[in-house]
């Protein structure tokens, strides 16, 4: 029995014993009011949110089990180890790609609540994801100095996306560089910079259209915003980033 056959039938052995539970609760006590709308099965919702949880899993299983597989299929053959790690670095992109489809899926279901933020708290929060990753690839954060202004917005859905636009820009960049964040008051929004000196290849791949741009793109449009990849500059001091615009008070 391969593990799909085994989980599903583990679910429906769960749903018998749900439904015989349901049975004898019937016949021996009286009747309880229905669960409300948000844990109701039939309700769409619960259930699209429910589907895209599995899919999500069912996705990344083949991956993650063939990275698991490479794991253990180590060796000495300096040929074999090449083709080992061109074969994890193919399973790992499959992953990162299932997961930013995953979440521009949740994106589209996800209820916005806007709330006053305080843009320090904010992006000193997402740096401080960020910096172990930083740290080691010799990457070094510089925030901005003096008081930031406040916004509006989804504190959640923007900390992501911040935190996505920080990892790829750390990520395209050059060791022992400098990734430099400014932020100002601009136009009745917040204009938020992020700049960098990109390595040979890292760069270009951050403008190419891909699940994960278009969801942080999309977070940005639903808060009255702009995002907007910064072109690589040729030359001694070659700059690339992100140039992203909200809306002090965005509209609901």
């Amino acid at each position: 029995m391969t593990a799909r056959q085994l989980r599903l039938a583990l679910v429906a052995a769960a749903l018998c014993l749900g439904a015989s539970r349901l049975v004898r609760r019937s016949c021996g006590a009286p009747a309880v009011p229905a669960p409300a709308s948000g844990s109701n099965v039939r309700d769409p919702a619960a259930v699209l949110d429910m589907l895209l949880h599995v899919l999500g899993h069912d996705l990344r299983q083949p991956n993650a089990s063939l990275l698991a597989w490479l794991a253990l299929r180590q060796t000495r053959s300096q040929a074999d180890a090449a083709l080992m790690a061109q074969v994890g670095g193919h399973a790992r992109r499959s992953l990162r790609h299932i997961d930013d489809l995953n979440r521009l899926l949740r994106e589209t279901r996800h209820a916005y609540r806007m709330r006053r933020i305080a843009m320090e708290t904010l992006l000193d929060a997402v740096l401080d994801r960020v910096w172990s990753e930083a740290g080691e690839a010799g990457i070094r954060l510089e925030r901005p100095a003096g008081r930031l202004p406040r916004i509006g917005g989804d504190a959640a859905m923007l900390a992501s996306t911040l935190e996505w636009l920080l990892a790829s820009a750390i990520g395209a960049a050059a060791p022992g560089t400098a990734l430099r964040t400014a932020c100002r008051g601009h136009a009745g929004g917040v204009a938020l910079s992020i700049v960098f000196q990109p390595d040979d290849s890292g760069a270009a791949q951050l403008a190419r259209p891909g699940p994960a741009l278009l969801c942080a793109q999309r977070v940005v449009a639903r808060h009255g915003g702009l995002l907007v990849p910064l072109q690589p500059m040729q030359g001694a001091a070659a700059q690339a980033g992100w140039y992203l615009w909200l809306r002090r008070r965005p509209r609901p």
